[in-house]
């Protein structure tokens, strides 16, 4: 998966689950802090409404996340 600042949050979680560790990361705790409807917006968009400091610095970890495969808590 390619991740830009139009990929939706709803996207990156429905491929990666485990994402959510990326975004706690950058002090964005999904779960708690984001509601359905933020979830369909696209990260860019999200970029004001969750707080997101550095969008390009989520947008390359969440990548490099993807590229290495690796699932959170496995071994």
């Amino acid at each position: 998966m390619i991740i830009t600042r139009n990929t939706t949050v709803k996207e990156i979680l429905a491929a990666r689950p485990d994402a959510i560790e990326i975004f706690l990361q950058h002090g964005v705790d999904v779960p708690s802090e984001c509601d359905e409807s933020i979830h369909e917006c696209e990260l860019e968009l999200c970029d004001s409404m969750c707080h997101i400091d550095d969008i390009d610095g989520l947008i390359r970890d969440l990548q490099t996340f993807f590229d290495a495969g690796s699932v959170v808590g496995a071994s």
